[in-house]
């Protein structure tokens, strides 16, 4: 019965959500920022890339995509991926929904890590892994322009892992990115203005 409430509730939130984004990205009244401009796309077989870019290049990413999109790692180059509109960055943090506030203490849009249920497998480029994804409960991905520079600068460590380096920006000229993200309906416990 849970179940079956919860995809009625979700069902009813996805049409208002697409809805408030288009509406309030168009707006600009005042000196209130604009809403995050949001879209949702559907993965048929998700998997979660640690892409590590060939050399001299350093940047190393977690990047969403269609499992069938895999073999063009090896074929492209990190800006011909990037350019790609079937190419996602995972979230990269927790984000409040766009809209009633009634919403925001129960739902959050997060990282699609936690769906990852499998063991990392070779990408097919030589040097980068992936692991599959199960499909959100709700069947969509969110979809928000991220601001680049919180992407920027994860860089190979040479030792066939990544870190953080935030001298390093593996994402010149870039400003923004496509991230995903999945909708998480959170405990009770774990309500509150003070949880992120």
């Amino acid at each position: 019965m849970k179940r079956i409430l919860f995809a009625l509730f979700v069902g009813a939130l996805l049409s208002g959500l697409g809805a408030m984004a288009q509406g309030r990205a168009g707006a600009r009244g005042g000196k209130a920022a604009p809403a995050p401009r949001m879209q949702t796309v559907r993965l048929d077989d998700p998997v979660l890339v640690f892409y590590r870019e060939k050399p001299p290049g350093n940047a190393a990413q977690q990047l969403v995509m269609d499992a069938k999109v895999l073999p063009q790692l090896a074929k492209l180059s990190f800006e011909e991926l990037l350019n790609r509109p079937d190419i996602y960055f995972d979230g990269i943090d927790s984000r409040e929904l766009p809209g009633s506030a009634k919403n925001k203490d129960k739902l959050r849009l997060v990282g699609s890590y936690g769906l990852s249920n499998s063991k990392r497998q070779p990408a097919g480029d030589g040097r980068s892994q992936y692991v599959r994804l199960r499909k959100p409960k709700q069947g969509v991905f969110y979809v928000f322009l991220d601001d680049a520079s919180q992407y920027r600068s994860l860089v190979n460590d040479g030792h066939g892992g990544s870190r953080v380096d935030f001298q390093a920006n593996v994402l010149p000229g870039i400003d923004s990115v496509r991230a995903v993200y999945v909708l998480r309906l959170l405990d009770p416990a774990q309500r509150g203005a003070s949880i992120r």
